[in-house]
């Protein structure tokens, strides 16, 4: 059966990929703060709460009464969701619309019920942030009364997720295996106590000093809530842990409760552990055999080291000309690693903890007294116990078994043309010896196989640069072409692994993986970029968020060299799905870089033409690279594509860009999607894959999705798409037809409204 998927995927993958080629960060999320002259009030937040506590308990009701929830929500909770949604560029009011209509139509009622009360809870977090950040923002404009109205709604707010602060701390156990309670840090009482602070603050009796103070209570309540979520997140660790050999759907349960308390702390961790964050959303969504309570834990411990070191670095530079400033951060940096304490005194000891919370408490006495000496003798100790916590977390890392120097003086040879492109003038004699040697002998090798002219490309490009033939677009080709041959390495080393599991040792398998990981490195920068997505009114294109594709690309190869040296039965088939989870996101990061050169033609043909050139070209070097996914899903598409990033440029047309990248990417999807229909019965590991290939080629799809039809839409297919995988793995073919029909009815919907 591993032989026969073995077989269609290394045929699909080449046809599909190749045919010869190849949130806002936590400070962010409160730009939008409400003004004070909000449109809610305590009343209208009083009854908000008291809805969310009547959907608590109807949906511990068996049956749970789906349209009684879905009539509590509209007529008293959905304003205040929509409301925070438009502040924070979310759609909540999308996951809990979605998940009422699970419930009515009996898709794991239980699991539904789960996503409604964590993320109103997660309305009701970002409701009281609202609230005291708008509160910090005018308090030196807004006058006492106004001030105090705002902040009672972030009280009336807190009551409804006061249970959640209300428990335990949850810890690692001793042997790293699972979680167990600890002591209860009382996080209610420090918020209600800093709730209090604050109102006396608001009488602004010492303007100065009660600023800083709102700025600091602002601290205490927004941390000791996310420090709730991240307790809540053990917590659900510790459900699936201890009951996964015992009460399958309870461990289920507890998996979506911790997948979606992680939404709410995400940011935190992103911005210090992209790749450590894709790891926990991956166990969230995964295998539950496969959740690692160390690792989690882990994980989460080194994204927040991470927002303690940048507070460390704020109180530094700010130490001698802001005390508020300083005295803020170093309240941030206690609260932030209050997180981990009771961790790090259980992986080194409580000496250990105790010098940590006697700096931090330091930095925050010498922050008050503007004493940066004493700041800064703080700022090492708690260094220098954040260091040693880091090096007992089970970080996960790639690890190279074997040196690759021949590729690895390629992408050095690469990153130096980089730089040698962006001189004025550009000097084309070091390019080219900077590209003689490994790097023209790697793009050589790539030529021979894929039978391509990417060598004679370079060359041109540089003798034109020689010539000072439009050098800047010479430039463009040399590097986009050197992408491309980049990319084409990590596929064909991927592959080689796949084509000779069987053949070769381990050493020789995690070599060709060790080279693949280390061509990935010429072109991380461009995976690492940010989306990019049509305009509202379809006439450009801007950014969207960030969707870390850099980051699932190395979790990808963490997760395939892992497979390499596993003895398990399903080694090959985790090694199959850990390549397409590297290639991809490459695909994708490449449209995404198409997409980025369209914008530069729009937004510079009427102002500066030689600039919307260079992104001509640039736009014609990036499709190249992926226009076999486009060419093979629908070769319509890809002939207008082609013909629009060669022409002239008042006719390149955004909508219609976007639309045939779209159709040949439906394709793609259609394609898999009979693949699996065909397979679920016949092949579970062939259907398996095919149900990973279709949510990767749909992940392209849903940004631009959710602008032609809505987020509901785009919540009901991402929900599918999981379905689609969980019934491959449990063998369900009601789950499995029902997904596929979902899945199929909204990319039709979708289609017909593509340009």
């Amino acid at each position: 059966m591993i032989a026969n998927t073995k077989a269609l995927i290394l045929v699909g993958a080449v046809m599909a990929l190749m045919s010869g080629y190849f949130i806002f960060g936590p400070d962010r999320m409160v730009v939008h703060a409400a003004t004070l002259e909000t449109t809610s009030n305590a009343e209208a937040v009083d009854t908000a709460v008291a809805a969310f506590q009547e959907i608590g308990a109807l949906r511990r009701e068996d049956p749970i009464d789906a349209n009684a929830i879905r009539n509590v929500y509209l007529n008293s909770l959905q304003a205040l969701t929509q409301q925070v949604d438009t502040d924070n560029g979310l759609t909540l009011d999308s996951d809990v619309l979605v998940a009422i209509d699970e419930i009515s139509t009996g898709n794991e009622p239980t699991l539904a019920a789960q996503v409604i009360d964590k993320t109103l809870q997660r309305v009701f977090y970002l409701t009281i942030l609202d609230r005291i950040t708008a509160v910090r923002d005018d308090f030196e404009t807004a006058s006492t009364e106004a001030l105090n109205a705002t902040w009672n709604e972030a009280v009336a707010a807190f009551e409804a997720i006061k249970g959640t602060a209300a428990r335990e701390n949850k810890i690692i156990s001793a042997d790293r295996q699972s979680i167990e309670t600890g002591d209860n840090p009382a996080l209610d009482v420090q918020v209600a106590l800093a709730f209090e602070r604050g109102r006396t603050a608001l009488n602004k009796q010492n303007p100065t000093e009660d600023l800083i103070e709102v700025k600091i209570v602002r601290q205490i309540i927004r941390l000791s809530l996310v420090r709730a979520y991240y307790i809540g997140v053990l917590r659900e660790v510790e459900g699936v842990v201890s009951n996964r050999d015992r009460d399958i759907e309870e461990a289920r349960e507890k998996q979506k409760e911790g997948e979606i308390f992680y939404r709410l702390i995400e940011e935190f961790i992103t911005r210090e552990n992209a790749t450590g964050s894709e790891l926990i959303k991956a166990q969230f969504t995964g295998n539950i055999a496969s959740v690692d309570a160390d690792a989690i834990v882990s994980e989460l411990s080194k994204g927040f080291i991470g927002r303690v070191r940048a507070e460390l670095d704020a109180n530094e530079s700010s130490i001698l000309d802001d005390r508020g400033r300083a005295m803020e951060v170093a309240e941030e940096a206690l609260l932030y690693a209050n997180t981990f304490l009771a961790d790090l005194e259980i992986r080194l000891d409580s000496n250990a903890r105790s010098e940590i919370e006697t700096a931090l408490s330091n930095l925050i006495g010498a922050s008050n007294a503007s004493d940066a000496t004493g700041a800064e003798q703080a700022r090492q100790e708690i260094d220098n116990v954040l260091m040693a916590y880091e090096q007992t977390l089970a970080i996960t890392e790639y690890e190279q078994t074997v040196e690759t120097p021949f590729v690895d003086t390629a992408v050095t040879a690469f990153q130096t043309i980089g730089s040698l492109r962006r001189q004025d003038p550009v000097d084309a004699q070091a390019i080219l010896d900077a590209y003689a040697g490994e790097l023209q002998q790697l793009t050589q090798i790539i030529d021979s196989i894929y039978r391509s002219s990417m060598d004679s490309d370079v060359l041109a490009a540089i003798d034109d640069i020689s010539n000072a033939q439009q050098v800047p677009l010479a430039v463009q080709a040399i590097d986009k072409t050197l992408q491309r041959v980049f990319a084409l390495t990590i596929y064909n080393r991927l592959t080689y692994v796949l084509d000779f599991f069987d053949d070769q040792t381990i050493g020789e398998l995690e070599l060709e993986w060790d080279r693949a990981y280390s061509a990935f490195q010429a072109i991380k920068g461009t995976v690492a970029r940010e989306n990019k997505v049509l305009t509202a009114d379809r006439q450009s294109i801007e950014s969207g968020s960030n969707p870390f594709l850099d980051s699932r690309v190395t979790l990808a190869l963490i997760d395939g060299k892992t497979a390499i040296g596993s003895s398990a039965s399903n080694s090959m088939e985790q090694l199959i799905i850990a390549r397409e989870q590297v290639i991809f996101p490459v695909v994708r990061a490449f449209l995404i870089g198409v997409l980025r050169e369209v914008e530069g033609i729009v937004e510079n043909r009427d102002r500066d033409i030689d600039e919307a050139l260079e992104k001509q070209v640039e736009g014609i070097y990036f499709y190249r690279i992926v226009e076999p996914v486009i060419a093979a899903g629908n070769t319509n598409s890809n002939a207008r594509i082609k013909a629009q990033l060669a022409g002239d440029l008042a006719a390149v047309n955004a909508d219609q860009i976007v639309s045939d990248i779209s159709r040949g990417v439906i394709g793609q999807v259609n394609s898999s999607l009979g693949v699996y229909e065909q397979s679920f019965d016949s092949d579970r590991a062939q259907a398996r894959w095919a149900a990973e290939v279709i949510a990767l080629y749909t992940q392209i799809l849903l940004p631009d999705l959710e602008l032609r039809l809505d987020a509901t839409r785009r919540v009901k297919i991402e929900n599918a798409l999981q379905d689609l995988i969980e019934a491959a793995a449990q063998s369900d073919s009601t789950k499995a037809e029902s997904a596929q029909q979902t899945i199929t009815g909204f990319i039709l919907e979708y289609e017909n409204e593509l340009n």
